[in-house]
């Protein structure tokens, strides 16, 4: 784990490669951009994209020309090859990206109910119930702390 910050020159030479050889990698994503669907210190897990394959709403891994960016896309056009994404909280839409920019698809993202610690889907019903009982656990631990 990288600590202190991010190190996108040593992130970029261990997950690149892992991506493109078929494996998914996991890492704990910093950050508010994409709250509350991923928040800061949350594990996200990324699998390799099928470029041809990306639709709007898919969270995707990028590298851009500012780092390294796990953004929700909001707008495909394949026949250009340009994606452009726009993180969750975010009022403005990133520059547009090429396929060969996008590293992986966000997933998944582990979530705590009770004491375990399971993946929650970004795609399908399952995962958006997972993550909405997580999210409510949380919330109602919180109003109990300052009750």
């Amino acid at each position: 784990m990288i600590e202190n910050g991010s190190d996108s020159q040593l992130f970029e030479e261990v997950v690149r490669p892992l991506l493109a050889q078929g494996v998914s990698v996991r890492f704990q994503a910093r950050g508010a951009s994409m709250s509350p669907a991923i928040c800061d210190g949350e594990v996200v897990e990324v699998i390799p994209a099928v470029v041809t394959a990306l639709q709007r709403d898919d969270i995707v891994l990028a590298k851009t020309n500012h780092g390294f960016r796990l953004h929700r896309i909001v707008f495909v056009d394949h026949a250009r090859d340009r994606f452009v994404t726009r993180g969750d909280c975010g009022q403005e839409n990133d520059p547009a990206l090429t396929g060969a920019q996008i590293l992986g698809l966000a997933w998944a993202k582990e979530v705590q109910l009770g004491r375990n610690v399971v993946q929650a889907k970004f795609r399908g019903v399952s995962g958006w119930m997972l993550r909405s009982a997580a999210r409510a656990q949380y919330l109602a631990t919180k109003l109990l702390q300052t009750a």
